[in-house]
């Protein structure tokens, strides 16, 4: 019965890795079972245990001390606690013959007597599946598992920490790719993870390994260099990542071509807090964006406060029960707006300008067509950003190449593009070089007489244009064609000769 106790004791010890032993303290004598030779590979010392342990170099360097300082404090430590026991546990790596240094978990209790230690029973058992297991998954969190660098999280965590230490300039980078979606749209999303991974590795190449590199999601990477001693190094390094980022990937049919843009922000200048600097640094980005992309700008006060302007007054204008009924019923709105105002040209820039922040679009306009020229000439337009105006950037080229796709549709008469990187290439060119990415136009028509035009353009982002914007546009055409022209030059007519009424 007991050989059969003994048996079942010895395999549950096998599957668990553990081996028991017994130091007698004053006697500096070490008695352990066979699972110890099995566990470890080979025969421990018995005597004079403590420096046959540590002078052998079975113990990992960089475990070596806190081993020896649990060895320090049993023989030197006396318990002045009333309790004759005590537990204790260590985790530290030993060499195993023919599998290197592995992780060993010992717990251990510790008997006193008269305050001293008298001796030591305890176990030991391999831990290095689950320790491996877990620096695993801790490297899982810590890093993006596509591009090797830290995850959004991490990347966080690191940057409060440098920021914490006093007298230390450093410049966070956030950085987008420029048209990322239309390598997905139009190469497929397994080349746009191959640009990301590219992207990641030219971090690697630009940066120094001292800095902190972190993919926090999509196409946008975040940068820590550390201890600058000149922002004009940041700059540099900049301009150095953008040139090598700056790629054109052809495909059936056409080409896309990739750039960056990078918000700067400098601390302790332009904060010290985490959440602050990346929001300055983002800031900064949104500015590149608004300017044209493929650039990089160092953070100003006045681009967080514009940011946010946008976007409260978005906001605003979204929630808002005047803009569902416009909305709900675009023709009246407009009709009750133009109309109760007293002089037409405000109305209808404020419409315009309602119509902008509300659909979030860069530029909203009103073209009509004078006698004389061919093309119709820009009467009102509201920029939102740093913009060319409608003029400049609705040139001869660009009205033939919207004028030519009008297509009577069941709202209207309309001509659009939500991508205009699709078009060929000499169109798809100069649209790019007038900053409009996306357009959607709405003819002002007096039966088949072509009096003007309404209409938006997006100068950052393709889009998918909604019913509901061309629903506003086309009430808006409505409204121009019917009552706000002859409105408008009648208004300007007295106004420029003199009347009153």
């Amino acid at each position: 019965m007991y050989e059969s106790w003994l048996e079942r004791y010895r395999t549950s010890m096998d599957l668990n890795r553990m081996a028991t032993f017994h130091w007698d303290v004053q006697q500096d004598k070490l008695e352990y079972d066979e699972m110890m030779t099995h566990l470890l590979q080979l025969d421990l010392p018995t005597d004079n245990v403590k420096n046959n342990l540590l002078t052998a170099r079975l113990i990992h360097p960089k475990d070596r001390q806190e081993f020896q300082n649990h060895i320090d404090k049993i023989l030197n430590m006396k318990s002045m606690r009333r309790d004759p026991l005590q537990d204790k546990n260590l985790d530290f790596r030993i060499y195993v013959k023919g599998a290197g240094f592995i992780w060993m978990h010992m717990s251990y209790r510790i008997r006193y007597e008269q305050g001293y230690a008298q001796e030591v029973t305890g176990f030991l058992q391999n831990v290095d599946v689950e320790r491996q297991e877990a620096v695993r998954m801790q490297k899982m969190v810590e890093h993006d598992p596509m591009t090797g660098l830290f995850s959004k999280t991490h990347t966080a965590y690191l940057v409060m920490q440098e920021l914490s230490i006093p007298n230390a300039v450093h410049a966070l980078l956030v950085i987008d790719l420029d048209n990322f979606k239309s390598v997905n749209d139009k190469l497929g999303h397994l080349i746009g993870d191959a640009v990301i991974v590219d992207m990641a590795l030219n971090l690697k190449m630009v940066f120094r390994p001292t800095d902190i590199l972190g993919h926090i999601g999509g196409d946008e990477f975040c940068v820590l260099m550390k201890n600058i001693p000149d922002p004009e190094i940041v700059i540099k390094k900049c301009e150095q990542l953008r040139e090598l980022l700056r790629k054109t990937y052809n495909y059936e049919g056409g080409e896309v071509t990739v750039s960056s843009s990078i918000g700067i922000a400098i601390s302790p200048q332009h904060g010290e807090d985490y959440k602050i600097l990346f929001s300055h640094a983002d800031a900064a980005l949104y500015e590149v964006k608004r300017r044209g992309k493929d650039n990089q700008i160092i953070y100003s006060a006045e681009f967080e406060e514009n940011k946010r302007a946008e976007e409260n007054k978005a906001e605003e204008l979204t929630g808002s029960n005047d803009f569902q009924k416009l909305l709900t019923n675009p023709m009246d709105y407009i009709f009750q707006l133009t109309f109760k105002s007293q002089d037409t040209s405000v109305a209808v820039r404020l419409l315009l300008e309602i119509f902008a922040k509300q659909f979030k679009v860069n530029r909203a306009y009103v073209f009509w067509h004078l006698d004389g020229p061919y093309w119709p000439q820009p009467l009102f337009d509201c920029i939102v950003g740093n913009w060319e105006n409608a003029e400049i950037s609705h040139d001869s080229y660009v009205r033939r190449q919207i004028r030519k796709r009008y297509k009577n549709t069941e709202l209207g008469r309309f001509t659009e593009c939500g991508d205009t990187e699709k078009l060929p290439t000499k169109a798809r060119e100069v649209f790019e070089k007038r900053h409009i990415r996306a357009f959607l136009e709405c003819a002002i028509m007096d039966d088949d007489i072509f009096m003007g035009c309404v209409g938006f353009d997006d100068c950052t982002k393709a889009r998918e244009w909604t019913r509901s914007e061309h629903e506003v546009l086309r009430a808006f055409a409505d409204i121009m064609q019917r009552f706000l022209f002859g409105q408008i030059f009648f208004e300007r007519q007295k106004k420029n000769s003199g009347w009153s009424v």
